[in-house]
């Protein structure tokens, strides 16, 4: 009897922290990173790599979801071959886990299919059933970072509204400031609520880098009443285009270069402006789930 009741108990304990630990994942959600410019040719992709391969590194597990449909080039930056991809798995052939590959530093990697048409205008159900899929990887991960195509098409807004954090690129020139001004209006008109961080690539020194950040927050503080926070700069370096060619992050073959300096003040920065000091992040809402329940509509 007593052999019976202590396996009773020990079976109602183990039910109790299975209970918890269910509770607990459920608390758990990946924080969701957009990153986006107003213009193309601005550093966009290379930002997200860099900057997730940076995070990578601090012990973090890293999603990173090309998202930049018809244009997709994350994985041709890294060397990798993506037997699958997005387009995959509009077609319901093959899953998330599927077409997800691994990068370096553990980063894991979404694919989005270069050259496919198709993707750059995806209708609603097309797109639902990515964000299907990509809500069973909340929790998983401890940050989703989704690198989007330029501009202010519809699917590009709606991932910016969406997010928790959103980080606008851009460089010195004046056409690729008035095109970022133009997609922090287009979230500010939306009544975004999430954090706006800026990041101004390809500058001189710091100097500029600090100037041009700046000048473009108040601005957006004076017309827009929106609060823009600065993450930092990169420098613009040579090497930079030498790990674009070599098809390296340059953060791993240029360690002590100024430009992977500033990926690491710029990683500091979106980790204490975000709370995100430890991996996993616990709240009531956010997330994936959250961010796609907002793409898909059924939250305001």
């Amino acid at each position: 009897m007593r052999d019976q009741a202590d396996r009773l108990r020990e079976m109602a304990l183990n039910l109790k922290q299975e209970i918890e630990a269910e509770i607990r994942r459920d608390l758990r959600h990946s924080r969701v990173v957009v990153i986006s410019s107003g213009k193309g040719g601005v550093g966009k992709s290379t930002l997200a790599l860099n900057l997730s391969i940076n995070l990578c590194t601090r012990g973090m597990k890293i999603i990173l979801m090309d998202a930049d449909m018809g244009l997709a080039n994350l994985d041709v930056m890294l060397g990798l071959v993506s037997k699958y991809n997005i387009y995959h798995l509009l077609q319901e052939k093959k899953t998330m886990e599927d077409i997800t590959i691994s990068g370096p530093e553990g980063l894991k990697i979404i694919p989005g299919g270069s050259g496919i048409s198709e993707l750059a205008n995806l209708k609603d159900t097309e797109l639902k059933r990515i964000l299907v899929e990509l809500r069973k990887l909340d929790g998983a991960y401890d940050y989703m970072i989704i690198d989007t195509g330029a501009g202010i098409s519809k699917t590009v807004i709606n991932f910016l509204l969406a997010a928790e954090d959103i980080i606008v690129i851009t460089t010195p020139e004046p056409t690729a400031i008035t095109d970022a001004y133009s997609l922090v209006k287009n979230a500010a008109k939306n009544s975004f609520t999430g954090n706006i961080y800026l990041v101004v690539n390809k500058v001189a020194n710091d100097s500029e880098g600090i100037m041009v950040a700046e000048k473009f927050k108040l601005v957006c503080q004076k017309f827009l009443s929106c609060e823009i926070k600065p993450l930092g700069h990169i420098v613009n370096e040579s090497l930079i285009g030498e790990g674009i060619r070599r098809q390296k992050a340059f953060v791993q073959i240029y360690p002590r270069s100024t430009a992977t300096r500033n990926i690491n003040t710029i990683a500091d920065r979106l980790i204490e402006a975000s709370g995100h000091k430890s991996p996993g992040l616990e709240a009531k809402r956010g997330g994936i789930r959250y961010f796609i329940e907002k793409v898909a509509g059924l939250v305001k």
